[in-house]
């Protein structure tokens, strides 16, 4: 069975889709914004794991409603479903879960090949893992911070262990607001100025990017994406067991 894997454009910033994402997700840092707004547009449905996540999780609001939602954690104050230690099997049976989740976790996993692993053991065939995790993004320990991946370390790893298909997002505002995360905006008029290199990212995009179909396109736009705050990925388990 072959493996597919798709590295997506991602929209453009527009002014209508910036005051939409903070009428939503206000208070939250762009990249989160970006992962709640890609969060929103996916199918959940069934029995779902969150690896990472419990009731306390900042995100659990803006998951579909009708899922029948278990979590697992290694944080009490989070109120998991299910408290395991770093490094233990998922404790749930073999072909048990409908989709999973795992939103900002797998880069405090020293070995998040072991982590897909088990989320592959988990999910039943055809079942799907939605994943959020950093790239160009500050270090931030809880308990500890261990790697950031490249596309293509994503798309050999899932192939690895046992998923069928994959997609990528790049999630990224623009170059100004990337920049912006990473120096931090500090003194008067913070939330202000904050708007601003965000609107300075959509003239950029209005002018560079006027005939690219609303995306991230081409050379400039894989340049953009290169320096993207996170990944959004969606990968599925086959629906038969794989020869071999």
């Amino acid at each position: 069975m072959s493996f597919s894997f798709i590295v997506e454009e991602p929209p453009l910033p527009t002014l209508s889709r910036w005051i939409e994402l903070n009428r939503r997700y206000g208070g939250n840092s762009t990249l989160r914004m970006l992962e709640y707004e890609c969060l929103s547009k996916v199918e959940l449905s069934g029995k779902v794991l969150d690896v990472g996540g419990g009731k306390n999780a900042r995100y659990v609001k803006h998951l579909q409603s009708g899922i029948e939602y278990a979590s697992v954690n290694i944080d009490k104050e989070i109120e998991p479903t299910y408290l395991i230690n770093p490094g233990d099997k998922l404790p749930l049976e073999d072909n048990s879960i409908d989709c999973c989740s795992t939103m900002n976790t797998l880069e405090h996993v020293y070995d998040p090949k072991f982590q897909l692993k088990e989320i592959n053991r988990v999910l039943k065939p055809g079942g799907k893992v939605v994943i959020s995790i950093p790239w160009i993004f500050r270090i931030h320990g809880h308990p500890d911070d261990y790697s950031r991946r490249t596309p293509s370390w994503w798309r050999i790893a899932l192939e690895e262990t046992g998923y069928s298909q994959g997609t990528l997002m790049p999630l990224v505002w623009g170059r100004y607001s990337v920049a912006s995360s990473i120096s931090g905006i500090r003194g008067i008029f913070v939330g202000l100025r904050n708007h601003l290199v965000h609107l300075r990212d959509v003239l950029y995009a209005t002018v560079l990017f006027r005939n690219s179909g609303g995306k991230y396109s081409g050379r400039r736009g894989e340049r953009i994406c290169n320096v993207a705050p996170g990944h959004f990925i969606v990968a599925h388990k086959p629906t038969v067991k794989k020869q071999g």
